[in-house]
């Protein structure tokens, strides 16, 4: 339980500048009441702008610590700001609402904001938005605006590459839309040629959210890339497109002298690697290795969820045993899950095959042969 305080006195508490900010007046921020922010919403530009500044910030790392806490209402006040960094920092404490009114007040931010980091920080938040449009949580009259006004952004020539990136990655959830599969193709190429690592960051990230096999024949020749941040990305993007193939190179990875690339290839192979002996003695061995507290929570999610998955597996597997033994279904109709074969039941795994023995895996298209 968190300590708290009345409403007047977080009012005071605002108001003193010459004291640190209480705890209990960040928890009083949570869950104001319309009336209440509405008083907040008068007070807040008679502070000054390094109070408004660190109280943002100091929701936000609140909410990364605990998601019990609701922001929304300081959001909205703190989306209206003069100063472009607390816009910014809003749409980052909004962004944990998950909820679609929200969805024109980023469209206006994204459309009319004069900052382009806020423009960006807009784009990104509406990803969400759309993955929501593309499994109809969200109404047709609200997604078919919001994937137009993300496609906009892309044809602008005028508008500035970073913004123009977060919207490639915001948009790519609808790879039923051949337009966004045009533009990441687009992005791609022109990254590759003119070395915008950025924008081949983004074109990767767009091609692992949008699911779509065609683009493995492009993130596999990424993995080894000189640069640390474009091997992180097409790590990640392996790991969404289920490119079990790569597997071998996954584990190279997680030996890699970047921590944000072995974090990367951790996850990746977690979610790859179910019912995999080798992958589930390296992460643990990555755990050890870990050369700070936030790698190494990284490693112990991403062996936690490499046991989740392998209990599906298995799952699967021993429904499968008992279908066989009742007679129910012949062994050609049953479909096992990738890269899982009757001989690795119950977690014996066989010897791993060798890279050119798992070029035929499901992930493998006619481009990667």
């Amino acid at each position: 339980m968190y300590d708290t305080m009345d409403f007047e006195a977080l009012l005071r508490a605002l108001r003193d500048e010459e004291q640190v900010f209480p705890a209990a007046g960040l928890y009083r921020l949570s869950d104001l009441s319309p009336e209440e922010a509405q008083i907040i919403a008068e007070l807040w530009p008679k502070l000054s702008l390094a109070r408004r500044r660190a109280l943002v910030e100091d929701m936000h790392d609140l909410l990364e610590m605990s998601h019990q806490f609701s922001f929304a209402e300081m959001g909205y006040i703190a989306l209206r700001d003069e100063d472009p960094y607390i816009r910014h920092k809003a749409i980052e404490l909004l962004w944990f609402e998950d909820d679609p009114r929200l969805v024109p007040l980023l469209l206006e931010r994204l459309r009319e904001d004069p900052e382009e980091q806020v423009r960006a920080t807009a784009a990104a938040a509406l990803g969400d938005y759309v993955l929501q449009g593309e499994v109809e949580e969200l109404p047709e009259w609200q997604y078919r605006p919001l994937l137009n006004a993300l496609l906009e952004v892309l044809r602008d020539e005028h508008e500035v590459p970073q913004v123009r990136h977060r919207a490639l990655e915001a948009v790519s959830y609808a790879s039923s839309v051949p337009e966004v599969l045009e533009w990441i193709e687009r992005e791609y190429r022109h990254s590759v040629e003119t070395g915008d690592e950025d924008g081949l960051r983004a074109a990767l990230f767009a091609m692992g959210r949008s699911a779509d096999p065609r683009w493995t024949q492009y993130v596999v020749l990424h993995l080894h890339d000189v640069r640390p941040s474009v091997r992180a990305e097409a790590a990640t993007a392996a790991g969404r497109l289920e490119m079990t193939r790569v597997i071998p190179d996954l584990l190279h990875l997680l030996e890699d002298a970047n921590k944000y690339v072995r974090m990367a290839a951790a996850w990746a192979l977690s979610e790859l690697g179910g019912a995999n002996e080798q992958v589930a003695r390296a992460l643990r061995t990555a755990l050890r290795r870990a050369e700070d507290e936030e790698e190494a929570q990284v490693m112990a999610e991403a062996l936690d969820n490499h046991d989740f998955q392998t209990s599906l597996i298995l799952g699967d597997l021993d429904m499968l045993d008992l279908t066989l033994r009742a007679g129910e279904t012949d062994l050609l109709d049953v479909q096992l899950p990738e890269g899982v074969e009757l001989g690795r039941r119950n977690g014996h795994a066989e010897e791993e095959a060798s890279p050119d023995a798992t070029a035929g895996d499901a992930d493998t298209t006619e481009h990667d042969r």
